[in-house]
């Protein structure tokens, strides 16, 4: 049989050559970056297994699951995972509604708009040490500012000791975080009002919608994948914070503002329980994978509902 000398005979084409290169440049510092990031968790994770003392490091006994057991009996841990919410989530709330009232403020035309925007940025970029310094005397109980002027305006009969007493101890620590750190949400929603596009507001206000219907209906749904992040990212910063917190009140008065992280620094380092301290710095670790997992797959649902 003869072939047809018109026929077009095709190969069949095959698969480009894998470029192997950039992976191995790659590959060191990844192994190096990998390490540095995962191994002080595998460590810590580990040490929640053994009876460990901070001076007696080497002379740790396994436990299996004793530390964890312990946790469950426990009121300072729970205690502190109650603490760890309620200061979590008001902090966020305050600095989210912070942020946006003065992000909403600065999105608007004025004269010296990028001056004050750079003043509003000033409390963040003050190191949470000295900014906790400022706020201790301006809430001293006979020399504060604050109790000054709240005398004196008649909202307090007499001077309130904000950082002793337990149940001012947590207003004061959530004022300190809001002021602290408003700006940084401030500067992500001010980022995202800056893309939702003039014409979607001229349209509303075609439409007659007034100021509260053209934020509720245009500048929120412009801000969910902003607010995706921030929110996230300002939950996360709360739980772990320690710096501000054990500088301002060590976690008292009578555990009034004790973290779990940091139950997690005094048992550490006060008590000297390395092991039990692994095991709370653990199930803070599971508590905030947990809460990411679930929030992304909340908000991943909302997303894709038409």
């Amino acid at each position: 049989m003869k072939r047809d000398p018109s026929a077009v005979v095709i190969q069949p084409s095959r698969p480009a050559p894998i470029d192997w290169m950039p992976v191995w440049l790659i590959l060191p510092a990844g192994i190096i970056m990998a390490g540095l990031l995962f191994y002080p968790i595998v460590r810590g994770i580990a040490l929640s297994f053994f009876n460990t003392r901070l001076l007696r490091y080497s002379e740790g006994q396994f436990i299996g699951l004793a530390n964890y057991v312990a946790l469950g009996s426990d009121p300072a841990f729970s205690n502190s995972v109650t603490v760890t919410f309620t200061y979590g989530i008001v902090t966020m709330l305050c600095t989210y509604c912070l942020g946006l009232g003065f992000a909403l403020l600065l999105n608007r035309k004025m004269p010296g708009r990028g001056f004050i925007r750079t003043l509003f940025i000033m409390p963040w970029a003050i190191p949470e040490v000295v900014a906790v310094m400022i706020f201790v005397w301006m809430l001293d109980a006979q020399y504060g500012v604050i109790n000054y002027v709240l005398v004196e305006a008649g909202i307090l009969s007499a001077p309130a000791a904000w950082l002793t007493s337990a149940g001012l101890a947590m207003p004061a620590l959530v004022l300190v975080t809001s002021w602290q750190q408003f700006p940084f949400a401030m500067l992500i929603l001010l980022a995202g009002l800056q893309t939702i596009p003039d014409e979607q507001y001229e349209a509303a206000m075609v439409d007659g919608a007034g100021v509260f219907r053209r934020f509720i209906h245009v500048t929120l749904p412009g801000l969910r994948a902003v607010n995706v992040i921030l929110i996230l990212i300002l939950i996360l910063n709360s739980f772990r914070r320690v710096t501000m917190i054990y500088a301002m009140t060590g976690g008292g008065p009578a555990r009034a503002t004790e973290t779990l992280s940091i139950l997690t620094y005094n048992v550490a380092f006060q008590y000297q329980r390395i092991g039990y301290a692994s095991a709370v710095g653990a199930v803070l670790l599971v508590i905030l994978l947990c809460f990411s997992l679930v929030y992304f797959f909340l908000i991943a649902r909302r997303s894709e509902t038409p």
